[in-house]
């Protein structure tokens, strides 16, 4: 195989992990599982959070946060808002409780630095040292076989360890730095929709909100639809974050789901529920007389 083919392919797999990933955290993570935008069955649902697992670690302790964070949205209790302590440590810092932006971008970079941070983190769920205090926040996926599964200790770390040596022994070394552009990639877009989201040096606020999340065009391009931000906070459960028009490939993709009867009952704000229409989807059900 020449040179050129090599890189055309390492560079075209990682494209794609990155969607598949992306997606997996965007339309599975956050719109499936913590704001039940849409339905799906058994195998879809799956499916989508296993994607989101490749990085985003065990979905009930992702989902838990992410509730947190609306219910405290650049609040004190916000486990992430960079009202106080600035842009990085919004970014990543609070996941290793530094403020620093040096440090910060350290981690950012360092790739599989928030897998180490969950190796950390059930290292301490076993010494009794990490209590579950999210589960609060997700009682409603305690009920699944699946996620009940992945929130196990060191499940997550596991399958990470799985895709360290399926890596190495696909291309070596190369093979390991595919990997680290993957997760570089798909851990701070995610990081991003935090810190930049949330920060007044970017976007603008179409809907007037208690708290200071943004909608961010560019960073909607890069994040599938996730970097509206003012918009989701504005309509948590709605499954397009774009409505205001502008790129949102998660609610492309969650259209796509439905017209493949794969996924159904896609909530979009009344106002808004036009774009049901231009998705071609049909409009939702008008409810019984009385109801």
């Amino acid at each position: 195989m020449s040179l050129a083919l090599a890189a055309a392919l390492w560079a075209s797999t990682a494209f794609l992990a990155v969607q598949v990933g992306g997606l997996g955290n965007t339309v599975g993570y956050h719109r499936l599982l913590t704001h039940r935008a849409f339905k799906t069955g058994p195998w879809t649902r799956a499916a989508l959070t296993l994607a989101g697992a490749t990085h985003s670690g065990a979905p009930m302790v992702w989902v838990g946060l992410h509730r947190l964070h609306h219910a405290t949205s650049d609040g004190d209790e916000d486990p992430h808002t960079p009202l106080e302590h600035g842009l990085w440590y919004a970014h990543c810092g609070w996941l290793i409780g530094v403020k620093n932006p040096v440090a910060c971008a350290l981690f950012a970079l360092s790739g599989f630095g928030q897998q180490a941070k969950l190796l950390w983190f059930d290292v301490r769920r076993v010494l009794g040292r990490n209590p579950p205090e999210w589960r609060t926040m997700c009682k409603d996926l305690e009920k699944e076989r699946l996620m009940r599964w992945l929130d196990l200790p060191f499940v997550m770390p596991a399958a990470f360890a799985l895709q360290l040596g399926l890596a190495w022994l696909v291309a070596g070394a190369w093979g390991i730095a595919w990997l680290w552009l993957v997760h570089v990639l798909l851990t701070n877009g995610s990081w991003a929709v935090n810190s930049v989201g949330h920060s007044l040096a970017h976007g603008s606020a179409p809907f007037d909100n208690p708290d200071r999340s943004r909608d961010v065009p560019w960073l909607a391009a890069l994040t599938f639809g996730e970097g509206f931000h003012n918009a989701h906070h504005r309509f948590p459960r709605s499954a397009c974050h774009g409505l205001l028009r502008g790129p949102d490939a998660s609610w492309r993709f969650i259209a796509l789901l439905c017209r493949l009867g794969l996924a159904s009952d896609p909530w979009l704000p009344r106002r808004f529920r036009h774009r049901l229409a231009e998705a071609g989807l049909p409009a939702p059900a008008a409810p019984a007389p009385g109801k």
